[in-house]
């Protein structure tokens, strides 16, 4: 039986899918060794070394599927210059960001909506079972539910005193209603689920995010997020049991390509993140001399790495009221914040739409709209002369300028114009070999033969360092363009008395 690849979308949903069964294979193969390690010989009969023989060959079957998806993954972001993050694991097809949270309003139909989020923001399965359990346990999937007894819990999981009150005037802030279910995921992935938030620190510590079962997340989940007065038996069978009974509904679901329309963590794991990197060394260092740390990761320390310290400026201030070229010459002069990466890493260059970026809540799409969707004759997002990129946050945040330096000294001027998830580890996907993901002209580049070998062979080599040379939002305020107003004499005159 042979399988034909008819295009460059069913390539990569090809190397989505073994994936998919490889993961599913890992998810029963524990209890499963478990089992056949523990026969005992019978009468004789050499049964024992027969299953564990049987486990040892489980083992490797699933490292060849892995190994196999791996490699299907790596040709199809060096030949196509196609990203795996640009394709469901399930189908081509893209789905709008705003599409996860649309749902027929019943329960189940809710729970799949918070699902898919919870999945593209890159928990594992167990994980977002956990968050679904806890939800049912909380409100009954009611965005609006208000606690019964008291009238102060509530939302999705009943925030209560100050935290109700600042998801409220968080809600203000937006200009949405509080009981909005789109409002409220990203409210609670902000406050409670990313790595990055305290709460989700602590979660880290307490192995939420590397949990092998969906119960044992969802009790991790109750103790650091809830907090609840539910007794034990109470919170595994209204929690823990119901998180298992959303996995067993989902698991290995997820609602399709959005495009990386928003934040890090887009169709990957946080489990890879937070255990999967130990030996990968960084170095970052600051020309000036005010910053330098070196080390190595390990597990559980995804939350110790120095981030680059996000704007708070004005993000409406639009590219043609700046001095762009000013701009331009002046970040050539600016020595940066330079992180060098391990040898070997970088060599492939995938491409996304920047028309994928639909999100208006998002700063990629702050970006977007105050720069203008300008492409160059090849199709490529620009800024000023700085190609639009997307990266891991390794190296910066949204609108920074970066110099991917490459082995050759050569230099891409860029900018951060969206996040690549985090796969393999931190430096990229394709585990570090695709550093750089450019953004482009979504009509002129998908279904056509483009990549950005054929483009520029001469980019196509190992990135050295990468310099982030600061925010375009702080550096707009800097280069603001100066109005020449003529000043009008006003002509008093004053009535005689």
């Amino acid at each position: 039986m042979s399988v034909e690849i008819a295009n460059k979308e069913e390539l990569v949903s090809l190397a989505s899918s073994l994936n998919t069964k490889a993961k599913d294979l890992d998810d029963s193969l524990s209890s499963l060794k478990s089992t056949l390690g523990n026969i005992s010989d019978y009468d004789g009969i050499n049964i024992g070394s027969a299953g564990r023989t049987l486990s040892n060959n489980l083992e490797n079957v699933k490292t060849d599927i892995q190994t196999v998806s791996s490699n299907i993954v790596t040709y199809a972001e060096t030949v196509t210059g196609f990203d795996i993050d640009d394709f469901s694991t399930s189908s081509g097809d893209e789905v709008p960001y705003e599409d996860l949270f649309k749902n027929d309003g019943t329960r189940e139909g809710i729970a799949r909506s918070i699902w898919n989020f919870l999945k593209y923001k890159g928990l594992s399965d167990y994980a977002a079972a956990a968050v679904l359990g806890n939800i049912q346990a909380e409100c009954n999937f009611d965005p609006a539910a208000i606690e019964s007894a008291t009238g102060k819990g509530f939302g999705l999981i009943q925030w209560t005193g100050g935290r109700r009150t600042a998801l409220e005037a968080a809600a203000k802030k937006a200009g949405v209603s509080p009981s909005d279910l789109q409002f409220q995921l990203e409210y609670l992935w902000k406050e409670s689920l990313d790595p990055n938030s305290s709460y989700g620190k602590s979660l880290t510590k307490a192995g939420f995010y590397t949990a092998t079962s969906a119960s044992d997340a969802a009790k991790i989940f109750h103790d650091v997020v809830e907090k609840s007065a539910d007794s034990d038996a109470r919170i595994k069978t209204n929690r823990c049991d119901t998180a298992e009974k959303w996995y067993a509904k989902f698991k290995g679901t997820s609602a399709g390509n959005v495009g990386s329309a928003t934040i890090s963590g887009n169709a990957s794991s946080w489990a890879d993140y937070v255990s999967g990197n130990s030996g990968a060394h960084y170095s970052y260092s600051n020309g000036s001399g005010g910053h330098s740390s070196s080390g190595s990761y390990s597990s559980g320390a995804a939350t110790t790495v120095d981030k680059f310290p996000e704007t708070t400026a004005d993000k409406t201030v639009k590219i043609e009221d700046i001095d762009i070229t000013g701009l331009m010459e002046y970040l050539d002069t600016v020595e940066g914040k330079t992180i060098v990466l391990p040898e070997g890493y970088g060599r492939i260059y995938a491409y996304m739409g920047w028309q994928c970026i639909t999100n208006k809540r998002t700063d990629q799409y702050r970006l977007l709209t105050s720069t203008g969707l300008t492409f160059n004759e090849e199709g490529f997002g620009m800024v000023g002369d700085r190609y639009v990129v997307a990266v891991t946050q390794t190296y910066g945040n949204i609108g920074d300028f970066i110099d991917v330096v490459q082995e050759d000294g050569t230099v891409i001027k860029c900018i951060i114009g969206d996040y690549k998830g985090i796969h393999e580890n931190i430096w990229g996907h394709a585990n570090g070999k695709s550093v750089v993901e450019f953004v482009v002209d979504k009509a002129s580049w998908y279904g056509s033969d483009k990549s950005v070998a054929k483009l520029h062979p001469e980019w196509i080599q190992c990135v050295d360092k990468i310099i982030n040379k600061g925010n375009y939002f702080d550096y707009a305020q800097k280069f603001k363009k100066i109005t020449d107003e003529i000043e009008v004499p006003i002509e008093v005159n004053f009535a005689d008395v």
